[in-house]
């Protein structure tokens, strides 16, 4: 048994150095430079009609086969079943409603009235399908004939455009057979005079009024995926007609490949993050998801559009940079601790057919509010049972994110680290070195979220600047308190009982006058405690803070050493370790030595424990965060200072012989395991804990992989 477990293991490792690199999307034909001759828009319509004939709907992403499958489930005590009960009081809802109506209310966003539109749209053409009941259909084209007597859809903001395009691909698709030609002829005219002509005047740079270039954009932010993904719905909405065909082919030609290049941009990075954050992973995420499955279901294929290694890892960037409750771990314009169970998460789950994915939103269904969303990409059935344990620990050398915790379970500790890089105009915040703090379900030091995007001076308002975040000041001035540009990765990574990362903050603060900066959090898990340690020296003696907000109480010590943060019925206790500096509290303000911002968002909610130091030179600040327990004042356990250089994993992961390295010695030992050891203990999963957490999992079968890769 175990030879023959071997030879399959090795035979696997064979089959894969021999894998040609083609089979990989991002090695393959389908390469950003050749994919717009590869598919343009007339090959995706001909595709679309010799898959489906012409004029058949319902072809964007619904079929009649799924819309009676969920029929089938009405009335049942499945998710499926509750989730229908949602649209119907969603649809009913929206009837005692009036109409949406033109409106620009900060005099430069259509944006919400189109999304309204959009979700009205679809719930009722879902519900008409679903339910049967003439009411909803009547309904949803009011909708729309609305929106044909607006002047425009908002082109000058083009996400406006987009939204309303997906509302009318998804109602004219849903509802052709419930329309008459008539009604049909208008929407068309509308969509293309509203919608297509408007982004070929952006993807063929036509002269025009407005200037907003989001298609030129290089290397573009969430719209590329937004907009193309929206007027590629509503082009295999329409581009089987004879009026629409042509420029509907047009705009697939653009869109495709404007989509497929921004894919491989967008989700390159190494660990997966998203540069954006979390908020605007999804929303680009479920546009590309939309353009993925509707391409999928009108023509066939998405033509590798979402065949991505890297989108695939982003995944795991939403999982670990949300606590577990799940919460976000907010960085750059995202919103403070936002819920991340998303509806994408449906979506990507089935595309790589890892089901654990799908079950995470599964499961937060029944206590969410409705998105239809949630209609177009459940199966249930799939992804019951498919939720499996991951790794705890999530980082690694040159990455721009890490994250910890002792379990998954809500009463574990979670804390994570945030580097990458400071890029202000894809909505980056100076926040290099923030952590965020999770302990049984509260969150103890977190992130304050957005600011307005049209204030004045917004580049320099508190909730921008390093000063608002949980992170270092060095010498403060009017000037930004991080380098824009800067790049500060993480150095170094250990998983384990006392896990960790580490990132060179030096670029960040060197305008400051840094000759080195070096932060650290480590989370020792048997004790559920985190260290943030920063080593900082300055060029000159100067003056540095810590920082970290909560929306907690904060409770100083008589000597200034502690602190109790209370956040409902929970406390943490956070002491400082090194001997520099004392606590104090503060208020969420800009410093008065920073420019002054004229109506920023209210932050008085927060507040923040805070170190400041003068005179410095150079120094250590060691800070230690543990949960009281009940009747506890202090905790019965603290650990000692240790440079981060002497920061190493009490046993690196694949480490098997011990010594502290993953090299060949251990893959030897491997095999040696693997031929020797009795039957009986293959079962003990236990021996082959290569990560170290206590039980075999996907994470053990990877570094197998690797060792096995090394004989």
């Amino acid at each position: 048994m175990k030879k023959h477990l071997f030879s399959i293991l090795i035979a696997l490792v064979m089959v894969i150095g021999l894998m040609p690199s083609t089979a990989f999307a991002e090695d393959s034909a389908l390469q950003t430079e050749h994919y717009g001759s590869f598919t343009d828009g007339e090959q995706v319509i001909r595709d679309m009609i010799g898959t489906h004939g012409m004029y058949a709907h319902p072809r964007i992403i619904m079929s009649e086969e799924k819309f009676a499958r969920l029929r089938a489930q009405t009335g049942g005590d499945s998710v499926t079943a509750i989730l229908l009960e949602k649209l119907r009081s969603e649809a009913d809802r929206i009837l005692n409603t009036s109409v949406c109506q033109y409106e620009i209310p900060d005099g430069i966003r259509l944006l919400e009235t189109s999304k309204r539109i959009q979700r009205r749209v679809a719930a009722l053409a879902l519900a008409y399908n679903i339910f049967g009941d003439e009411k909803y259909a009547v309904r949803c084209y009011a909708e729309m004939e609305a929106a044909c007597s607006f002047p425009d859809w908002n082109p000058r903001h083009f996400l406006d455009t987009a939204e309303m395009s997906t509302g009318f691909a998804l109602g004219y698709d849903w509802l052709y057979h419930w329309m008459n030609e008539e009604q049909r002829a208008f929407i068309r005219q509308n969509m293309i005079e509203k919608g297509f002509t408007a982004v070929m005047d952006d993807y063929a740079d036509r002269e025009r009024t407005r200037t907003y270039r989001w298609y030129q954009d290089y290397p573009g932010d969430n719209w590329k995926l937004v907009c193309t993904g929206s007027m590629n719905l509503a082009a295999l909405a329409f581009g089987d007609e004879a009026d629409a065909r042509d420029i509907a082919s047009e705009v697939l030609t653009y869109g495709c490949k404007e989509a497929y290049s921004f894919v491989r941009r967008a989700y390159s990075a190494k660990d997966g993050t998203y540069s954006e954050g979390l908020g605007y992973w999804d929303y680009a995420t479920y546009y590309l998801g939309l353009q993925s499955s509707a391409l999928i279901s009108a023509a066939g294929t998405d033509y590798g559009l979402a065949d991505y290694d890297g989108l695939r890892k982003s995944v795991d960037f939403v999982r670990y940079m949300s606590s577990n409750t799940p919460k976000s771990f907010s960085f750059g314009d995202d919103r403070e601790s936002r819920d991340t169970g998303w509806t994408v998460l449906l979506w990507l789950g089935e595309y790589f057919r890892e089901y654990d994915i799908a079950a995470v939103r599964i499961r937060k269904i029944p206590d969410d509010s409705f998105n239809y969303l949630d209609l177009l990409w459940i199966d249930e059935e799939k992804a019951s049972g498919a939720e499996k344990d991951s790794p705890t620990d999530w980082g690694e050398v040159g990455a721009s994110n890490a994250s910890f915790r002792n379990t998954w379970e809500e009463s574990g500790i979670v804390a994570a680290l945030h580097a990458g890089e400071n890029v202000y105009k894809y909505h980056g915040h100076y926040d290099l070195g923030s952590f965020y703090l999770e302990s049984n379900g509260a969150r103890f030091f977190t992130d304050l979220g957005n600011e307005n995007y049209e204030l004045e001076n917004r580049q320099y308002a508190y909730r921008i600047r390093a000063e608002g975040h949980n992170t270092l000041v060095i010498n403060p001035s009017q000037e930004l308190d991080q380098q824009e540009g800067a790049e500060c990765l993480i150095t170094a990574f250990g998983g384990g009982n006392e896990a960790f990362a580490v990132t060179d903050l030096t670029d960040a603060y060197e305008p400051s006058g840094a000759e080195s900066v070096v932060r650290g959090l480590k989370m020792i898990k048997d004790r559920e405690c985190v260290v943030i340690q920063d080593e900082i020296a300055l060029d000159a003696p100067g003056e540095i803070y810590w920082f970290a907000h909560t929306k907690g109480q904060i409770d100083i010590a008589n000597d200034g050493r502690s602190a109790v943060v209370t956040v409902g019925s929970e406390r943490m206790w956070v002491g400082l370790l090194s001997d520099a500096g004392t606590f104090t509290v503060m208020n969420a303000a800009l410093l008065p030595t920073s420019r002054p911002v004229s109506n920023q968002t209210d932050s008085s909610e927060y507040r923040k424990l805070a170190i400041h130091l003068t005179n410095t030179k150079e120094t250590t600040i060691s800070v230690a965060c543990i949960p009281l327990k009940q009747g506890e004042t202090q905790p019965a356990w603290m650990p000692s200072v240790t440079a981060i250089s002497g920061w190493t994993p009490q046993t690196a992961s694949g480490d098997v012989n011990g010594d502290g390295v993953f090299s060949i010695a251990d893959a030897v030992l491997l095999q040696r395991w693997l031929l020797a050891v009795p039957d009986t203990q293959l079962a003990d999963w236990r021996a082959a804990d290569f990560s170290r957490d206590g039980r075999l999992n996907a994470a053990d079968l990877t570094l197998m992989k690797q060792m096995l890769l090394r004989l």
